[in-house]
């Protein structure tokens, strides 16, 4: 079987799905930058209000391939080569990461950068960088904090050591725990109901959340204002108003293809 990213459509919802369980869905060949091309093609795909990051074979991600690190070893801590486990934080549309067995190393970088994690009960996650004498990067020294606790953080990080997904859920890592078999529907359920209210708004939370996240509450509030102003010259308000006093599902339109752009101009010009 080729190791490769599948991907697939539940109405608006992008499915992902990491594919090589020959070794354990570990990221080997053009992996890497094939999810990064088809976060990014989800991303501007107006139709698409929500994605679902999952693994083949009851397994998210070992991480890199092994043998490829030890013939290329600056691989694992590469900007570049991490790009595609970072960039479901940057992202306007949000991502749900569905995890059932290991999300090791760069497994674990990536449900790390996702909005919300779904664990199955046998899902276990762990940083490995102190076991293999690897700075851990990609977000652990920093997102993570963002997540749980400092004395949670720095265990998961100095002891390299796995968490179990009841552990992961008592620190607020992990935000539903459930049976193995249920776990992509949980998330895929979770994504419906993001998909449906306003993805313009969806757009302008996880914008202000993450503007607020990197610069502080003052930047965040000062925000808030300008990210309101964006929104209130799209149909959304009107459809939300209408829907609500006929007694009706509100059916939002796509997002404009633009709007993140005019979000992250909000968010600089502040």
């Amino acid at each position: 079987m080729t190791a490769t990213i599948n991907r697939t459509d539940d109405g608006p919802v992008r499915i992902l799905t990491i594919a090589n369980p020959a070794k354990r869905n570990a990221f080997s060949g053009d992996m890497a930058p094939q999810l990064r091309k088809l976060l990014l093609d989800a991303d501007q795909t107006t139709s698409v209000r929500a994605i679902v990051i999952t693994g083949d074979a009851n397994t998210f991600s070992s991480g890199h391939d092994l043998q490829e690190v030890l013939h290329n070893p600056e691989t694992a801590g590469n900007p570049e080569a991490n790009a595609a486990f970072t960039l479901p934080a940057d992202l306007g549309t949000p991502v749900i990461a569905a995890v059932n067995g290991a999300a090791y190393a760069a497994g674990f970088i990536l449900a790390l950068n996702c909005d919300i994690r779904i664990a199955g009960h046998n899902a276990k996650f762990c940083a490995v960088g102190a076991r293999i004498g690897l700075v851990p990067v990609g977000g652990q020294l920093s997102r993570l904090l963002d997540i749980v606790t400092y004395p949670v953080a720095f265990k998961m990080l100095a002891t390299a050591a796995p968490v179990a997904a009841d552990a992961a859920r008592e620190s607020g890592f992990v935000s539903e725990v459930c049976d193995p078999a249920d776990t992509l529907a949980r998330a895929l359920t979770l994504a419906h109901q993001i998909a449906e209210v306003s993805p313009a708004v969806v757009r302008a939370i996880k914008t202000g959340l993450r503007v607020t996240l990197h610069n502080g509450l003052d930047a965040g509030n000062a925000l808030e204002p300008l990210l309101a102003a964006v929104v209130r010259d799209l149909p959304d308000g009107d459809e939300g108003v209408q829907s609500f006093l006929q007694k009706r599902p509100p059916q939002y339109p796509n997002a404009p293809t633009d709007l993140q752009d005019k979000l992250e101009k909000a968010g600089a010009d502040r």
